[in-house]
């Protein structure tokens, strides 16, 4: 890739003739009769106002009184190449090197005119002939050299540009692009020392302290890179590949700060450079700056409003800052772009979820079923969507419909296990859990799941105990877990254990309503009533988190209050 990159920079740095094409050097003798000189300088003049109409009128005028006149044939080439005619440009060049074919600005012209609709062979020749021509032409051995380097005839490139130093040895630009050829080659020193060269005639020279920082760059020495790239950037304030460079170190060294600052300078310097601001909405989002994440991307989108994975990242900026519904905006806007856009429908369905809106949610994954069946989370999150709308029955049916066609899916065995247990199907939650571990042996979820229900019934206490704590291990901080450990000890008759063990969970998961009511029933069985009486009211106070739980705990809080002893145990429940 680096080779690439270093030959295409050779040639447009080499090959822009819509910059080269100035009029054919002063002090070229024109040679004109005297009643055609008057055309010439009006046509001259014309040309300096660039008025090329006007030019290439007055310039016809002079060939119709001198037709052979190899000057003004060439002038009249570059002004059609200045409006955009090349082929006129060519045509006119061609016909001048048919009259004269050792005219040397008119092979420069030609040369350049070929090169530029990429007929290298044709360019190749003209200055091959320049050269033979006239050895002092500086210009023709770096076009010569460029062009085989392009051809990978990398010898002969260095030969001619090596020729051109022995004629002029200070020829900054020959010893430049010797530089760079040396670097597509992979000759890094080599290439250096012609940079370094190239700085000693040329001590400004911003481009060549560019190449030695990619050089060192290759060769890991990001820190010396750095400093080449600063020391360009200070020549020219405007090398936007040094800032481009400078970006990417940052990059590497996790100094994601100084690659933004680097980037917005680069956006100052090319303000049309779309790819920048996707690159700092980018950083931006990694350094949480979501505020400033969405400005990159709405300004990517105003440029390329069909671009859906920008308009994806945007979308997750703003769910980042709460902005829900603007959120939910876009993603439909990639849908309209693009109807079967997976990421999109995902997210919305997550999104509707989070807003409450689970009917929302399923439309959009029964949406998504419809032209795409190959994912097992879309009926995961479909069943989980029903669920949520207490339609046991649908997450029911499709859960079995994805278990159909992904048997051995840990995810949609978990969650059908899951339904059953919110249906009273004790032995078909088993089985499935059972499975889901089968499947995938560090489940947490489905481990601590099973667990507990075991605990729950008073049953296989010994494996439940080793269920949770192997669930534990995989989540240690996981309060709902410790919860789980702390109801099987309960279960175990271990009681200051499971005091312990449900104070913990509480410190880490305080608005839990079963968690509360475990230790208030731990309280209990510790002859400790006023403590239980506190942690029943206080899983009350956060009942809406728990359904049935409030019924349940306010017959225990009555029966205590009233010194009946209230019956042990909680249903089970989903962690």
């Amino acid at each position: 890739m680096l080779k690439k990159i270093l030959l295409i920079t050779l040639l447009l740095s080499v090959f822009s003739c819509a910059q080269r094409y100035a009029s054919v050097p002063q002090g070229e003798r024109t040679d004109l009769p005297e009643e055609a000189y008057y055309h010439y300088i009006l046509g001259y003049d014309a040309e300096l106002s660039g008025k090329w109409e006007d030019a290439l009128k007055h310039y016809s005028e002079v060939l119709k009184i001198d037709p052979a006149s190899l000057y003004i044939k060439t002038q009249m080439s570059y002004i059609f190449l200045r409006t955009g005619k090349v082929q006129d440009a060519i045509a006119m060049a061609e016909e001048t090197i048919k009259t004269n074919p050792d005219y040397i600005p008119g092979l420069m012209l030609l040369g350049e005119l070929y090169n530029s609709q990429k007929n290298t062979d044709g360019a190749t020749k003209v200055f091959e002939r320049v050269v033979k021509l006239d050895p002092t032409q500086d210009d023709a051995y770096i076009f010569l050299g460029v062009l085989y380097a392009s051809d990978h005839r990398y010898n002969d490139a260095i030969d001619v540009l090596e020729s051109l130093l022995t004629i002029d040895p200070d020829n900054v630009m020959g010893i430049y692009y010797l530089g760079l050829i040396n670097m597509d080659l992979e000759a890094y020193d080599k290439a250096a020392e012609y940079f370094k060269k190239a700085i000693d005639i040329k001590p400004n020279f911003d481009s060549a302290y560019v190449n030695l920082g990619i050089i060192s760059e290759v060769k890991g020495d990001l820190k010396q890179a750095e400093e080449y790239y600063r020391r360009s950037t200070e020549i020219n304030p405007h090398n936007t590949i040094a800032l481009e460079r400078l970006a990417q170190i940052y990059l590497k060294e996790k100094t994601v700060g100084k690659a933004i600052e680097q980037l917005k300078e680069l956006s100052v310097r090319e303000p049309a450079n779309i790819d920048v601001h996707r690159r700092l909405g980018f950083l931006y989002i990694e350094e949480k700056q979501y505020d400033r994440a969405i400005e990159e991307f709405r300004i990517v989108l105003e440029a390329k409003p069909l671009d859906t994975a920008i308009r994806y990242y945007l979308a997750v900026a703003l769910e980042e800052i709460d902005r829900t519904k603007e959120a939910i905006e876009e993603l439909k806007k990639i849908i309209d772009i693009d109807p079967k856009n997976i990421g999109a429908f995902l997210n919305l369905g997550f999104l509707y979820s989070k807003e409450g809106h689970y009917a929302d949610a399923a439309r959009f994954y029964e949406e998504m079923l419809s032209f795409e069946k190959g994912k097992p989370e879309i009926y995961v999150y479909l069943g989980l969507s029903y669920m949520q709308m207490k339609d046991y029955k649908k997450a029911e049916a499709v859960f079995t419909d994805g278990l159909k066609l992904f048997p051995d899916d840990a995810e949609l065995n978990f969650n059908i296990a899951v339904m059953y247990e919110k249906t009273g199907r004790f032995d078909e939650m088993v089985k499935h859990l059972k499975h889901t571990i089968e499947i995938n042996p560090e489940h947490a979820d489905a481990l601590n799941y099973l667990g507990y229900s075991y605990a729950d019934k008073g049953m296989n206490l010994n494996e439940a105990l080793s269920l949770v704590e192997k669930a534990l291990k995989l989540k240690p901080d996981n309060g709902y877990i410790i919860d789980s450990l702390g109801w099987v000890y309960f279960k175990m008759g271990r009681y200051d254990d499971a005091a312990e063990t449900i104070k913990k969970a509480v410190s880490i998961i305080g608005n839990d309503p079963v968690i509360y009511e475990h230790l208030g029933d731990i309280y209990l069985s510790q002859g400790l009533d006023k403590d239980a009486l506190k942690a029943w009211e206080k899983a009350v106070e956060f009942q809406e988190k728990e359904e049935g739980l409030k019924e349940r705990v306010e017959e225990k809080i009555k029966n205590l209050k009233l010194k009946i002893p209230a019956p042990g145990g909680s249903p089970g429940r989903q962690n």
